[in-house]
């Protein structure tokens, strides 16, 4: 969490109020979830932005991120508009979540280049979470926080340059689910040759 003389931001806090007076469900997780993903962010990268927004964000990768139990990657390109998303961006913005494997972070910056575009912002963080039988996280903490989890997955919220048009908000998602689909591959293989090793 960007912090101010080892307090966190006030934008930050207010991120927190709203959680608490909007969120109806989970509220304590939302919260714990947004510190998780807010935890690392600079105070440059707060700049301009208000707690309306990041509250969306948060919430709108919460919800990605507890609907999606199965190991294939869930990934969701958009642009949020307020009357259909309840917040906003002037960016683009990719939600991946998808089963922790190494190589995520420089395989999704390589995939972006390769389409020649621009991260403005590029948070992630990988979690095991435990899960309730109808696949709802229950709890969730640092990769290697836990001996046992349900699901090991890292979260991603990315804001890009802005796509206009569905074709190329189609193109990036493919482009995506082939670099995710890739990467599990090669590190299947890798694993392969150390386990014979």
């Amino acid at each position: 969490m960007a912090l101010i003389d080892g307090q966190p931001s006030v934008l930050l806090q207010n991120v927190s109020k709203l959680i608490k007076q909007r969120v109806k469900d989970q509220v304590s997780l939302v919260e714990k979830f947004a510190y998780t993903l807010y935890g690392n962010m600079s105070n440059e990268d707060l700049v301009g932005r208000n707690d309306s927004d990041l509250y969306g964000a948060a919430l709108s990768l919460w919800q990605t991120f507890n609907g999606h139990a199965e190991p294939a990657s869930m990934i969701r390109v958009f642009n949020p508009e307020i009357a259909k998303h309840g917040w906003e961006s002037k960016h683009t913005i990719v939600e991946i979540v998808v089963k922790d494997m190494p190589f995520l972070v420089d395989s999704v910056r390589m995939a972006l280049n390769r389409q020649s575009i621009a991260a403005h912002l590029l948070l992630h963080y990988p979690l095991q979470t435990e899960r309730d039988s109808k696949g709802q996280i229950t709890d969730f903490f640092k990769l290697g926080g836990k001996a046992k989890a349900s699901t090991q997955q890292t979260v991603f919220h990315i804001e890009i340059d802005r796509l206009t048009g569905k074709a190329a908000i189609d193109s990036l998602t493919d482009e995506l689910h082939s670099v995710m689909e890739d990467v599990s591959l090669a590190v299947q293989d890798w694993n392969q040759r150390r386990s014979e090793e």
